[in-house]
């Protein structure tokens, strides 16, 4: 199903657990997670307290085809199966023991655009979760996605990070940039760096905190017929009430509904997909 790697030190202390390649195509934390194993089995770094579980490709078949998923979003059934049917709801059964045993969740992905900037989610802003995300390094998490989807009933958000909430975990998920990047595996490293050394891990230097921006998912657009961003829009691009950002090939426009940022937006996406995200900055 998937290998994972435990590390134990001699005293007690947290369980870390860190994941890659949920989705198969995602190997910026796959990528980090393998370095960071070879140098703990050779020594090189060395435990001071607790563990840390390593799931390098959660989603093998997935990687092995360098695909998103086989069947589903696997990072939409992060929940128990009594009949699973496909590749990934038998994944997340195999999945939530290890969620089950950690005190702290890592979950690495990476985006598809080679002008992405690294981001977190953190769906779930408590205190800890805060304090998780101050070791990421990156300049902006985004909030809300469990609220934007909480009144559709065709779209589920069983993901890692609603599982480990619902079980009382502390969780973030890092998108460490362009999935081919070698900026995106060095932000995927740091972090999990940051993470092992913050929490006692690993003896390391107590890493510098962060402060980012926290940006709050207020809606999103689903792409119903066939239409065009009006230019070439960036995830996290400045927008401005009334601006026109999409139009429909019958000449409907989508515009703006207040100043802020359009999050993720996909030129190429399918119809009845997710086309783009509107969001605020919780900060200002």
């Amino acid at each position: 199903m998937f290998k994972s790697y435990t590390f134990t030190a001699p005293v007690a202390g947290k369980n870390i657990l860190i994941l890659g390649a949920v989705h198969g195509n995602e190997t910026a934390g796959t990528i980090a997670q393998e370095n960071i194993i070879r140098q703990i089995q050779s020594e090189t770094i060395r435990l001071k307290s607790g563990s840390v579980t390593f799931i390098p490709i959660v989603n093998q078949a997935a990687f092995q085809q360098d695909k998103r998923f086989i069947d589903i979003n696997l990072n939409r059934v992060i929940q128990f199966h009594l009949h699973p049917n496909n590749n990934e709801e038998k994944i997340a059964n195999a999945l939530l023991p290890f969620i089950d045993k950690c005190d702290i969740l890592l979950d690495l992905h990476s985006t598809h655009c080679p002008d992405d900037v690294a981001f977190a989610f953190i769906d779930y802003p408590t205190p800890n979760n805060l304090e998780l995300l101050s070791l990421a390094p990156v300049k902006t998490a985004l909030a809300g996605w469990p609220q934007i989807y909480a009144n559709q009933p065709d779209i589920t958000n069983f993901c890692t990070e609603e599982y480990a909430y619902q079980n009382k975990k502390t969780a973030i998920t890092v998108e460490c940039g362009y999935h081919k990047s070698n900026d995106s595996i060095h932000v995927a490293t740091q972090t999990i760096l940051n993470v092992l050394s913050y929490y006692g891990v690993i003896y390391k230097a107590i890493p510098e905190q962060h402060n980012p921006r926290v940006i709050r998912l207020m809606s999103y657009i689903t792409k119903t017929k066939e239409g065009s961003l009006s230019r070439m829009y960036q995830h996290l691009d400045k927008i401005t009430l009334g601006e026109v950002i999409a139009t429909y090939t019958d000449g409907k426009q989508i515009s703006a509904p207040f100043d802020g940022y359009i999050i993720m937006p996909n030129p190429h996406a399918e119809i009845d997909s997710e086309w783009f995200y509107f969001g605020q900055d919780t900060t200002e």
